[in-house]
Formats: structure tokens, sequence, C-alpha cells
């Protein structure tokens, strides 16, 4: 199949998918209500009309052998479009779809009612002949011919207008036929009838391009409601992801003889690519990570729970923070390849008060000393995980705390945290901010430290995931 075929094909089966939805179906059903509602109030006024001639003397509707059959077409044609308002109306409710046979009843009674006058006129009055063929129920014809338009089927229209056109001629024909008018007065009665089929012409074109307009309108319709329930999907599978990651952090602090030990996570999105964690050693020493995966989202996530799940494995085995990270980035190269990496933080805190501090490329750290009332930060040391097979890490910062002393350990979300006016919270502020905090217990130093930057943000949007963990000395 040639691509100018298959691509008609793809448009054609589109189009078809298009007006058998739901959506579709119920814009027609919308339409033909109003087309019955607008019909409805034609007859009801061509009646009222019919009615005035007879009070006020009219000289055709005097004869009753008119006004009586006249008066009962319209009264019957009434009756049935409002039969169809009720039916379109409870199709609508229903979110069924009118049928066929629904449609072609239609058209009978939109052009059988004012055809029926007609005939009434022809064989019933005795009135001019050229008037009977001009009565104010005519023009009823072009209004049903442009209400067509309204179920959005232009073969629809134009058939209306060619068998408008048609049964118009034939009336005519009879009545020339009949010697009730000249041979000069027919191209005027034919044109009347030719302007119907123009009618019926214009009212199919028109119907075309309606058509057209609501099956894109649809179509957008459709496309917005699978992407919404994809979004919806999305958001769902995000909410599972931020209850399972959720899951993975710490429930509640470590049980240690020299350390007061608090931290808290705030991702950026529903998952987070930080992440903290604390592990007893069967030595008595606790382990203590704190991780940031480049970016923030599912990606990071999902390399977030694969590092935690390698730290926990490799942690009991492990001699040192240092051999720990380098363990873990061999499994953690194999398994990004490039496409992101890890910076960590690893500190082993021992019975006695000393930490053993190893970073990978994580920074900066704070350290509060209680005497001096000093705060000293460091960078990271070291590459972080993720990028280079073999990669050693070190030096490992054997740090002895005294009592009061506070470390402590952050991703970069809380320093790059900006405010409304563009403005970064910045090390300055950090630095103020742990040594005014240092004498409360951890948790309240944590909480401390992240209301105060979540202040300094004023509502601005977070721009990445923000961990902190807080190690006191007892």
């Amino acid at each position: 199949m040639s691509p100018d075929l298959a691509a008609q094909g793809h448009a054609m089966s589109r189009q078809h998918s298009i007006t058998s939805t739901e959506s579709f179906r119920q814009q027609l059903l919308r339409a033909e209500r109003w087309r019955l509602a607008i019909l409805l109030a034609c007859f009801v006024v061509i009646l009222a009309t019919i009615v005035a001639r007879r009070a006020f003397g009219g000289g055709v509707m005097q004869e009753n052998d008119v006004f009586l059959p006249e008066v009962l077409v319209f009264v019957i044609g009434i009756a049935l479009v409002c039969f169809g308002l009720i039916d379109a109306s409870r199709r609508l409710a229903r979110g069924q779809p009118m049928p066929r046979w629904r449609v072609n009843l239609g058209l009978s009674i939109d052009l059988g009612v004012p055809y029926a006058v007609l005939l009434i006129l022809h064989f019933n009055s005795a009135s001019d002949p050229f008037v009977t063929l001009s009565p104010p129920a005519l023009l009823i014809v072009p209004i049903v011919i442009m209400l067509s338009v309204l179920r959005l089927r232009p073969l629809f229209s134009l058939t209306t207008g060619v068998i408008a056109a048609i049964a118009y001629w034939v009336l005519v024909y009879d009545t020339l036929r009949r010697g009730g008018v000249t041979h000069t007065m027919l191209p005027m009665l034919a044109s009347y009838g030719l302007l119907l089929l123009c009618a019926g012409a214009a009212a199919s074109l028109v119907s075309h391009f309606v058509r057209r307009y609501i099956q894109g309108a649809t179509e957008e319709a459709l496309t917005a409601e699978r992407q919404a329930r994809a979004l919806k999907e999305i958001e769902r599978d995000l909410d599972i992801a931020q209850e399972i990651q959720r899951g993975l952090l710490p429930s509640e602090p470590p049980e240690h003889p020299a350390f007061d030990i608090a931290a808290i996570a705030r991702s950026a999105t529903k998952a987070g690519g930080d992440y903290y964690d604390w592990q007893p050693l069967p030595n008595g020493q606790l382990v203590v990570a704190i991780a940031d995966v480049t970016g923030h989202g599912i990606g990071p996530a999902l390399v977030m729970a694969v590092c935690r799940a390698y730290a926990r494995a490799t942690a009991p085995t492990s001699t040192g923070p240092d051999e720990l990270l380098k363990r873990l980035n061999s499994l953690i190269v194999d398994d990004v390849k490039g496409q992101r990496f890890v910076t960590m933080a690893v500190a082993v805190l021992n019975p006695d008060g000393a930490i053993d501090l190893v970073s990978a490329g994580h920074g900066p750290t704070f350290l509060y000393r209680a005497a001096s009332r000093e705060v000293r930060s460091f960078g990271g040391d070291a590459l972080p995980l993720g990028i280079m097979h073999d990669e050693d890490f070190g030096p490992i910062n054997r740090l002895s705390l005294d009592k009061g002393d506070v470390l402590v350990l952050l991703t970069d979300g809380y320093l790059e945290r900006f405010n409304s006016k563009n403005e970064k919270y910045g090390m300055e502020r950090l630095t103020r901010l742990v040594a005014q905090n240092s004498a409360r217990k951890a948790d309240d130093i944590v909480h401390a430290i992240d209301r105060a930057v979540e202040s300094f943000a004023s509502g601005a949007p977070q721009g990445d995931d923000m961990t902190l963990v807080v190690i006191q000395r007892r």
C-alpha cells in the first residue's frame, strides 16, 4: 500500500472512531434538541398565524376545507415534534444514540407538515392558484433545510434540499397542467424550487464544516481526557513511589550511647533523589549515611533505592567508610552507566564519641564546636559515586566530638533554596543558623533549620530535594 493510501485509510479510520464515540453522539443529540426546539417554535408561530388570519377575516382561512385540515396538520406536527424533543432529551440523559429510523422519520415530519399544507391549499382552495403556491407555510421549508445542518450529516442536508425542490416543482407542474398559471409565470415559480435546491447544497457545505469542527473539538477533548487519565495514573504511581520511598527512610531515631541523632527529608516532587539512613553494626558502631542523586523524580528515586539497598548489604562486611564507598561505587557504576551520579557522605559513629567521616563529592558538612562556639565547614572529597571504576575514597576524617558538639550533614537543596526575590539561602545564613540552634536537642535543631529555610523561601517553589541529618554529642 502506498503511503498516501495508508495515510488516507488512517484518517478515515480515525474519523470513524471519533464519530462513534460517546462524546460525538452526545453532541449530535444536543444539536437535535436545538433543531427540534426551533422547528417547534416555527410550527407554533405558523399555527398562530393561521388562527389569526381566520379571526381577522382572511379570505383563504374562511374556507373550512382549508382551515380545519391545516390546523389539524400543524397540531399533529407539533405533537410529533414535542415527542421527538422529549425522546432526544431522554436519549441524551441515558447516553443512548439516535437510531437512523428516527432521523428518517424526522425528515418526513419536517417536510411533510409544510407540504401537506400546500397540498390542502392546492386541492381545496378556490383562491388564485398562484397564491396557493406561496402561502406562509412555505416559508418553513427553507428553515427546515437550514436546521438540517444541526443533524451534522452533509448528505442528509443535500437530500432535504433536493426533496423540497422536487416536491415544489411537482406542485408547480400540476398547477401549470391544470391551467392555474401561465407559462410566463413558470420561470419565477421554478426559480423558487431552484433556490430550495441551492439552500440544500449550502446547508450541506455548512453541515460538512460544522461536522469537521465538532470532530476536531471532540478529538481534542478525547485526547485531553486520555492525557488526564494518563496523568492521573502517573500521579497514582508517584503516590505509590512516594509511599515506598517514605517506607525506606528510618521511622525512628537510632539508639546510641554517645550521640543524639535526628533527620528530615523534603522532596521537591513526590519522589526524590535524596536519602538518609542509619544502620547499627555488630561491633557496636552505627553507620549514618546521606546521599544526593542528581535530579529529582522517578529516575533518581530508583537510583536512590538501589543505592540504599547496596549500602545496607555492604556496610556490615566493610572495614571502614572508605571501603564501603569504594564497593558501592563499583556496583553503581555498572548500574547507572554514566547516566547519573551520587554524592554521598558516610559517618561511622563509635561508642566513645569519635566519628569516622568520608565523603564522595558530598558537601558541605558543618561541625559546631561547643567549647569555642565556632562552626567549621568542609566540602566533599573525591568524586561522586557512579563516575569511574576503581575510584579510591578518602581520606577518612576522624572527628572527636565533645559534649554539645554538633555535626550537620545536608544536601545542597537547603543551601540553594531560593525565595521569591531569587535570593539563595547560602552558606553564611546556614552557618549562623547552626550556631544559633546548637544548644537544642538534635530533633529541635533539625526542625529549626528546616523552618528557617522554608520561612526564607516565603512559599517560592522548591527546586531541589532537601535532606538534613544532625548528629549531636550527648
